[in-house]
Order: C-alpha cells, then structure tokens, then sequence
C-alpha cells in the first residue's frame, strides 16, 4: 500500500493540500487518519461528504472490511494502545534503536492501521492514500507497520505564520454537529513555537534519512506555484503520468472527498484559486515576531526563512472562492 503522509506542524496548508491530491485519479485523501478511533468511530465528527463518519457509505464500508462491523472495532483500545507509544521527544534522542521497542508497546496497533489502511485502498480502488496526520510520531509506526510503503511530505510553513494562525484566528469548527459554535483550538504563542521547532526536527531527522521517500516542502513555495508543487510530488510517488488536477495555474475544482478530521475548509467544494495567505505580516505585532524568531531562529532560517520580517499589507486568503457547486 501506498502512502503519502504530510507530515510537520499544523495549520502549515495540510488540508488544502491534501485535498487537491485526492483530485489526481487514483488518490484518495483521507485527512487524519490517526484519528479515527476518537473523532470517527466515538464522537462521530462530520466526514468531508457531510454526513457523521458512522453514517458515511465509504467509511462505514471501510470499518466492516478491516474489522467486520463498527461494534468489533475496538476504537478505546486502539486510542489506549496508540498513546502508549511515541512521543515527539523520543525521536528527538539519540537512543534511536529504543524507538521500535516504544511501537512493540503499542500491541497489535499496527496490525489493526494496516487492517484499516487495506480497507481503504480497496474500497476506494486507489493506488495511494494521502494522510495528513501530521505527527511524525504516527508516521513512524506507518513506516514500520507491514504492508505499508510510505513517503513521507515535510511541509513547513514560516513559524510566526503558523503561531498566528493557532493563536489568533477564531474559526468555527463546522465538522462537529453536536457542536455547531466550538471554535478549532487555540495555542499560544511560545507552545506554537517550541512545538514548530520540536516537529520539524523530529520528521527530518526520522525521515530525511532516506530521499527517495522524503521531500521537503515549504507552504510559502506551495502556495507560489501550486501546480508545479503538486507536479513535484507526483513525481516523488512515482506517479508522474497521473494527471494534474488543476484547470488553471492557480485553480482547482474541488469535489466531494471523505476526508476526515482537519480544517474544517475540508467541507467545502467548488472551485478554488490558490493563493498566500499572509495576514499575519499585518496582524502580528513587532514583539510577536520578535519572540517567535527568538524561538526558533536555527530552523528558521535553516529552512530559508529571514529572520527579520517587517509588517506588510496581507496578501489574499488561502483559498479565495471563485463559485461555489
């Protein structure tokens, strides 16, 4: 099975992303599967189709061939069993050969993702899953879970962005029914930062080992040339004769997906200009930034960001919808 995992810090364009993947004929985006067992099978949060996850044709389909039926799915366990294994932190030190024994730890976790994983590949009849799970942490129990062939999208955005986002924008979390006002979590400032720092160290140092299975992408380049990013990548997983999704340079139709978790932009369709997102050059004040940088200036700029960036004028949302289905 093939996977495509996005793998860094949120609000870095993972949805968006991932969303225009599952446009390539033969990709199909399943957001963040780690979640599954929570968000999906217990609290029943929307499915990027719009219909609670358990009522969902595809992942109720999905749910039966990997485990028989919804009540033999054992979603407590599996949460119990993945929290009991890696933390960010154990990536981040030198004792790697530990690392395995952390996923032993986790039981039969493994063999219940790759129970699940087979499921969605056959009833979607894909050649490659797009995860955007993000924690690097559950990319490594993909990468040593049988029957999986993952390739690993490092997707980093400039850290005072992504600080700005988590700790600033009030965004109504649309994909949960019972709870049509709560608002997508919030972060302040420092966490952002050091976790910015801790997640991107930990992806590229567990997956740059290997190139042919790790690219590095940063949102900032996505968003300059989308189409010749998603080019980039389907060359990465070997599928450059799939066809490109856009219908433009910048434009993309979007159409119904079963993504599940993420952005709650993942609800949306129609079609789409891509463009950068940088209200936080405007919003951001001076000590703000200043603090982030301090924070993680050594990534920063080893990533090519400047580390000093004055207040400007904001660019045009991420997403700017031209009509809508």
């Amino acid at each position: 099975m093939k996977v495509l995992y996005v793998a860094g810090w949120g609000r870095s364009g993972s949805t968006i992303l991932g969303r225009i993947l599952g446009q390539v004929e033969g990709f199909v985006p399943v957001g963040e599967l780690r979640l599954i067992w929570d968000r999906g099978l217990i609290q029943n949060w929307l499915c990027g189709c719009g219909v609670p996850f358990r009522e969902c044709p595809l992942w109720s389909e999905v749910v039966s061939r990997a485990f028989g039926d919804v009540s033999r799915a054992d979603a407590q366990r599996m949460i119990d069993l993945r929290e009991r294994g890696l933390r960010t932190r154990h990536l981040l030190t030198p004792a790697r050969n530990l690392l395995r024994a952390r996923v032993d730890r986790a039981g039969e976790y493994p063999e219940a993702l790759e129970r699940l994983y087979r499921a969605v590949r056959d009833v979607s009849q894909s050649r490659v899953i797009v995860d955007t799970s993000k924690l690097p942490t559950y990319g490594y129990v993909l990468q040593n879970t049988p029957g999986i062939e993952l390739y690993t999208l490092h997707l980093v955005r400039d850290p005072r962005a992504a600080a700005y986002s988590w700790g600033y924008r009030r965004k109504p979390r649309a994909d949960r029914k019972d709870e049509p006002n709560n608002l997508m979590t919030r972060q302040g400032l420092v966490r952002s930062s050091l976790a910015w720092d801790a997640r991107n160290l930990a992806t590229e140092g567990t997956f740059g080992r290997d190139p042919e299975r790790y690219m590095l992408l940063r949102y900032e380049d996505f968003v300059e040339d989308p189409r010749g990013s998603v080019e980039r990548i389907l060359r990465f997983v070997g599928e450059e004769e799939a066809i490109s999704p856009f219908i433009g340079e910048r434009e993309i139709a979007l159409g119904v997906s079963h993504t599940f978790s993420g952005n709650p932009d993942r609800l949306q369709g129609g079609t789409v200009k891509i463009n950068p997102d940088e209200e936080w050059k405007s919003s951001l004040s001076i000590a703000r930034r200043v603090a982030v940088a301090a924070l993680t200036w050594p990534s920063l700029m080893k990533y090519g960001y400047p580390l000093w960036s004055r207040r400007g004028e904001p660019a045009s949302a991420l997403q700017e919808k031209i009509e809508t289905e």
